[in-house]
């Protein structure tokens, strides 16, 4: 289980460099030189990811893809999860 409640919002690090490739996201972060893949599902979170909590990013993943609510919040938070380990996305700390 991750640690972040759905109401957490993120948003990138500064500086990560993106590449959309319409069916994946290629992520690059200069200051480490490390890359990152994100599947199509991950594509829509990364997109979607500015201003939106955690529940938000899951509703968008079940509008996204023929998937059940539950499900998608369970891919969201291993996502974000996964991206927040890796220092590509930071805690939005701003209030709408």
């Amino acid at each position: 289980m991750s640690p972040m409640a759905d109401t957490t919002r993120f948003r990138a690090k500064p500086g990560i460099v993106e590449t959309d490739l319409e069916t994946e996201v290629v992520l690059l972060d200069p200051a480490t030189r490390e890359m990152f893949s994100l599947n199509a599902t991950g594509r829509v979170v990364w997109r979607a990811l500015p201003g939106r909590t955690v529940a938000d990013l899951a509703a968008e993943v079940t509008r996204a893809f023929d998937v059940g609510y539950d499900r998608a919040l369970e891919d969201v938070r291993r996502i974000v999860g996964e991206l927040l380990a890796a220092g590509v996305i930071v805690p939005d700390d701003h209030d709408g």
